[in-house]
């Protein structure tokens, strides 16, 4: 099979289960919004950013580890992911009750068991190894399962009239259940072990940088709810969350192509041009999203949320603005990782957190819309230091893969 067929297929199962993902999303929005309001929306999803920063940090990017050095080894190299995964966990499940105690949003003792619901969360390691041995159809069936199950509860809850205590419980469930069905699949192709002397180390020199890097984007995206929450309030962050569930369309839209990319990139005979053909079909597909936001955000809005949620439509052009600049550029991405070193991406997402130095007075001015004008500040200075660190390595960038 070529590479490209195989992206392809890959791909477009990521897209039809991230797509599943979104159409259930939106759905469940409708009931979530309506049941709860802006302020019982900002207060769950400002939870929910913050369960999703712990989960990166959890994750460490350990997937891409696992695709990377388990050629021949793979159950040793997956139990070494998985003990690093349960030790990031505990980190972050300390940081996240910390975070409750500062914060003092509501939630309350199920606001603690989502977070430490991370403790049973290792799906990151878990599809590294799915991906490898091209299951993105079983991926897909499981994150469209996820969805489904999460609209039900949504509709269930909004007809109850459920407080939301009872949607961070169903939250923390549904996370713990999709694992298990993980685990359970991977199981069966790959039973983890007892890693060699050397090796979690190995593991770790290797995703450290990619961790870091996966750590530096939640903090710019989940982070950035967390942020709006405490210096604006959850009435803020439920306008902003309606925006980011209508631009998560882009973003999986990038999660997908960049899946199928990355697992074609050590390989790929000549990889700069398949960075450049995937940045063109970026390109193409984010003047098409953007003109799409700028005629019908706003009816969309009123959907998806209702009218009270208008006030979206500036920031969702804004968030989809950053992501159309990350679609275009994911070849880049890719390509940095696999021929310079997963290194030298931290080192650029590292510069381009000097956006958050303006986030204050962005927010401060401008609320929900100067929290997505960041977003896009972070893409421009991302962008700026990998052409620079692609620029000084283009010898190696220009060598194809060997074998």
């Amino acid at each position: 099979m070529t590479i490209w067929k195989r992206i392809r297929i890959n791909a477009g199962w990521s897209l039809v289960s991230l797509g599943a993902v979104a159409v259930f999303g939106f759905a469940a929005m409708y009931f979530n919004a309506r049941a709860l309001g802006v302020d019982g929306l900002g207060t769950l999803a400002a939870l929910l950013a913050l369960t999703m920063m712990l989960e990166a940090l959890a994750g460490m990017q350990l997937w891409q580890a696992v695709l990377a050095l388990s050629e021949g080894r793979e159950s040793r190299i997956l139990g070494a992911a998985l003990i690093l995964n349960l030790a990031a966990a505990a980190i972050g499940v300390l940081i996240g009750v910390g975070a409750l105690l500062w914060l003092d949003w509501q939630g309350g003792w199920a606001a603690i068991v989502l977070i430490g619901s991370q403790l049973l969360r290792t799906s990151d390691p878990l599809t590294g190894i799915l991906r490898k041995h091209d299951r993105f159809d079983y991926l897909a069936i499981v994150r469209s399962g996820a969805g489904a199950v999460t609209l039900l509860v949504a509709a269930v809850f909004w007809h109850v009239a459920a407080p939301i205590e009872a949607y961070l419980i169903a939250f923390a469930l549904v996370f713990v259940g999709t694992n298990a069905v993980l685990l359970a699949k991977v199981w069966q192709l790959c039973v983890p072990e007892r890693p060699a002397r050397g090796e979690t180390l190995e593991v770790l020199k290797f995703c450290l940088p990619t961790g870091l890097s996966g750590a530096v984007g939640a903090v710019r995206q989940r982070g950035m709810i967390v942020l709006l929450g405490a210096l604006a309030g959850s009435s803020m962050v439920g306008i902003y969350a309606v925006a980011d569930r209508i631009a998560s369309l882009m973003q999986m839209l990038y999660r997908a192509a960049f899946e199928a990319v990355f697992r074609e990139m050590p390989t790929a005979p000549n990889p700069l041009r398949l960075a450049g053909v995937i940045a063109a079909f970026g390109l193409f597909t984010s003047l098409a999203a953007l003109a799409a936001v700028y005629w019908l955000g706003v009816p969309i809005i009123e959907l998806v949320a209702g009218p009270e949620f208008v006030p979206a439509a500036a920031t969702l052009n804004w968030l989809v603005l950053a992501i159309c600049l990350s679609l275009t550029t994911l070849g880049m991405r890719a390509l940095t990782i696999v021929k310079i070193g997963p290194g030298a991406m931290l080192k650029c997402n590292l510069f381009a957190l000097i956006a958050l130095l303006a986030a204050p007075w962005m927010i401060g001015q401008h609320g929900a819309v100067g929290a997505a004008m960041i977003q896009v500040l972070f893409e421009i200075l991302w962008i700026g230091a990998v052409l620079l660190v692609m620029l000084r390595n283009w010898s190696s960038l220009s060598t194809p893969a060997q074998g």
